[in-house]
């Protein structure tokens, strides 16, 4: 029989968790990335996960890297899926919004949308090589990214799934409004010098 705090623990998260979101994992390779972004989908709240299978070994998200995901899975619903045309059925028939990420020219920088006024967002994350598949890609409502200015040209998956999820935390739950990117340089005569010594490298 649960404690009284164990159950007053269990009713505040149940209360709080949002049931319209969703995250999509589309043919994730290594299950332990997968394991990891499990738990920012419990950490913010998210309790539908979507996993797609098309090229990709399915595995058991239930039973993947409980270690990784600090056993996060055991609290989330999963809804796998064989093939991208299936899981684009599911999620149009469930009403869902389809947001991928994406680096494109077109692709929208993830703060400027306004998060709030898409009921039912599922967030698609594609394989840890290829990205979202062409076929994703098409299907998509909004294509969009996550704005860097480092030398490397992408987040690793679990690290994308935690900043897509905490900018839709931060507009629903913390009334963050949308933001306008800038990322216009300002040099100075230090970043010169920066510049010099990465130039030698």
């Amino acid at each position: 029989m649960p404690t009284q705090q164990r159950i007053d623990k269990f009713t505040r998260i149940a209360h709080l968790r949002d049931l319209d979101a969703a995250v999509v994992l589309e043919d994730i390779h290594d299950p332990h990335n997968a394991a990891a972004a499990f738990r920012s989908c419990d950490a913010f709240g998210v309790q539908n996960v979507h996993v797609v299978f098309d090229q990709e070994k399915p595995f058991n998200p239930k039973k993947t890297g409980k270690k990784t995901s600090g056993h996060a899975n055991k609290w989330l619903d999963f809804h796998l899926h064989h093939g991208t045309e299936a899981a684009i059925a599911s999620l149009r028939e469930s009403g869902h919004t389809l947001i991928a990420t994406y680096v494109d020219p077109g692709a929208r920088p993830l703060p400027e949308i306004d998060l709030t006024a898409i009921r039912r967002p599922a967030f698609v994350f594609g394989n840890e090589h290829r990205g979202i598949s062409d076929q994703m890609r098409k299907a998509a409502d909004i294509l969009t990214y996550i704005p860097m200015i480092g030398l490397a040209e992408s987040f690793n998956l679990s690290v994308s799934v935690s900043l897509v999820l905490y900018e839709y935390f931060g507009q629903t739950r913390l009334a963050r409004l949308p933001a306008q990117v800038d990322l216009r340089p300002t040099p100075g005569q230090a970043h010169d010098a920066l510049l010099r010594r990465w130039l030698k490298i």
